[in-house]
């Protein structure tokens, strides 16, 4: 075995490392969901209590309180910058790898760890969630803790063993629920209870071992839900924590924040949609399902952990496609299932894989040698299609990132025709990194210009100085940045009356609107407020400034990148 089998964790942390590093850090908070959490992570420094989290000193219920924790925590010792706020999902994505990596190890050694590892950070899905800013990260982090603890206390021998796993589920269901409320628990749950039926020991469900972590989890969530109860509306809070933002995306319940509202679900959406979840090993994942399919039958060594994955998957996908509210985001719990199943396969069947797998391996390799040999050529093609100026060093890294990348990708198709098909699979890594690298110096500046919303931002604080503004039917972007770039917390104004009166006390009120495909509300319009200005831009959200002067021209303000646009 060699020295990186040997040492499959230090040998895992060290091929992420760069994917993590750079979708984590270099780039700016990108809409909808980060300005939001930004502001929350900082208002989570300086409010006085720490058990509701609140955005621009409004209590913000959506979410329980530990991404918001940890990234305030960063944000108080190393800056408010997006690096500090995003520096904790570096630790959140480390505990779910090694959490799958240590639970593919059990079932097929240091091959399966590694294997299971990787899918776990570089499924479009995962990726996406440990690089955002936002309450997943720690969700993922806590669900796999708690796989890892119910599929080993599962197989264990009564007594400490036992106990000790079961424990760590504990551990996990409770970092979960601090990150997302009884969504956390919903995943390792059904897992859990439906493998356990389907291998015929429910008697399991009745262990002491199992039974008494539940303390652990009393104290932990106990502790935060006393806190939340103690406060002046604690129990108006604990309303919506726990039955309006989870029974409201299910059922039609009268809720506060009208969650069924927002990203209706539709039938067979998350099956439609999971193969770009799983890029770019979707076609590997074919191979691990036509292998599933027997090893869940078959009474071999592997079957209890076949079994596993189809229960970690198919009960959650069913309970989420009933909901009435479908993101994809919401899958990124199951990915831990799809990873140990495809950790299984390669060290099981990499070695000697028939026609139908190598067809597998041969569109995975394709697929992953053509990102790599379109992402600097496609990167610089948008940058020129954009007027954006890109300066002659990202030029010269994105030139011989991409020379590298299309190198590697070309050695991965050598080693794949040679046969050499672990070979392949660790180029593959390679050339994933060097994909990354590239997007990060061209791409992800780029994407920059179109979503930092600091120059809207700045010209309402001008405005500010002189007359007064309200937002008239906010959106949550426009009131964190707000909060967080300039400490502006500007009055909300939701309905027709509440705004006449304002006009009344305030003859030469501003309005700050956001221009949905360059039109204002036209309620807002019907009301004698005309606009005055329009702040933009590049691709990104459009805001427009109005007032009760009438103006026949109106005074666009382009924001850097952005030809005027006429409404």
């Amino acid at each position: 075995m060699t020295r990186a089998m040997r040492c499959w964790p230090v040998t895992l942390i060290l091929m992420l490392l760069p994917l993590w590093c750079s979708g984590l850090f270099g780039r700016w908070y990108w809409t909808p969901d980060e300005p939001r959490e930004a502001d929350i992570a900082w208002n989570m420094v300086h409010q006085q209590q720490k058990a509701v989290p609140e955005m621009a000193g409004v209590p913000f219920c959506e979410k329980p309180p530990i991404a918001y924790w940890a990234s305030g925590a960063s944000l108080a010792v190393f800056g408010k910058t997006p690096a500090a706020a995003r520096l904790p999902n570096l630790l959140w994505a480390i505990i779910a790898v090694l959490a799958i990596a240590w639970l593919a190890h059990g079932c097929g050694g240091a091959p399966a760890a590694l294997a299971a590892g990787v899918a776990t950070a570089t499924f479009s899905l995962s990726f996406q969630v440990s690089i955002w800013l936002a309450s997943d990260a720690p969700l993922v982090a806590g669900v796999c803790v708690a796989l890892l603890g119910a599929f080993r206390g599962a197989g264990a021998p009564p007594g400490r063993q036992k106990l000790a796993w079961y424990t760590l589920m504990h551990a996990g269901l409770a970092l979960g629920f601090l990150a997302k409320s009884a969504m956390g628990l919903v995943v390792p749950g059904l897992a859990l209870m439906t493998f356990l039926l389907w291998e015929r020991r429910w008697r399991e469900l009745l262990r002491w071992e199992l039974a008494a972590g539940l303390l652990l989890q009393a104290v932990v969530v106990g502790s935060w839900l006393q806190a939340v109860a103690a406060q002046p509306d604690g129990q108006h809070f604990l309303k919506v924590f726990l039955w309006d933002n989870l029974v409201g995306r299910f059922l039609p319940v009268a809720s506060e924040g009208h969650y069924a509202d927002g990203h209706h679900n539709a039938p067979f959406k998350y099956l439609i949609e999971l193969p770009i979840y799983l890029l770019p090993w979707t076609f590997l994942m074919g191979a691990a399902a036509y292998r599933g399919w027997r090893g869940v039958r078959d009474a071999t060594v592997d079957r209890a952990a076949w079994r596993w994955c189809v229960c970690v998957v198919v009960p959650s996908l069913v309970v989420l496609s009933a909901a009435s509210t479908g993101r994809g985001i919401y899958l990124a719990p199951l990915m831990p299932g799809f990873a140990v199943a495809l950790g299984l396969w390669v060290a099981r069947h990499l070695a000697r894989p028939d026609r139908f797998e190598r067809a597998c391996l041969w569109l995975t390799m394709v697929l992953v040698a053509l990102a790599a040999l379109v992402a600097a050529p496609g990167i610089l093609a948008v940058a020129g299609l954009t007027d954006h100026i890109m300066p002659s060093v990202p030029i010269l890294v994105m030139v011989l990132g991409g020379s590298a990348a299309a190198a590697v990708g070309l050695r991965m198709l050598w080693h794949q025709h040679r046969g050499a098909y672990g070979a392949a699979l660790c180029t593959a890594m390679l050339a994933l990194n060097l994909t990354l690298l590239v997007a990060w110096y061209g791409l992800f500046p780029l994407v920059d210009r179109w979503q930092d919303l600091t120059p809207t931002v700045t010209r309402v604080a001008a405005l500010t100085a002189h007359q007064t503004i309200v937002l008239w039917q906010p959106d949550e972007t426009i009131v964190a940045n707000l909060d967080y770039l300039a400490g502006l917390r500007l009055p909300s104004v939701t309905e027709s009356v509440q705004l006449h009166d304002w006009s009344a006390r305030e003859p030469k009120l501003l309005v700050l609107v956001r221009l949905h495909k360059g039109a204002a509300d036209p309620l807002l319009q019907q009301l004698g407020f005309t606009l005055s200005e329009q702040l933009t831009i590049p691709c990104g959200r459009m805001y427009g400034i109005f007032s009760r002067t009438p103006s026949s021209d109106a005074t666009v303000s382009t924001l850097p990148g952005q030809a005027p646009s006429s409404l």
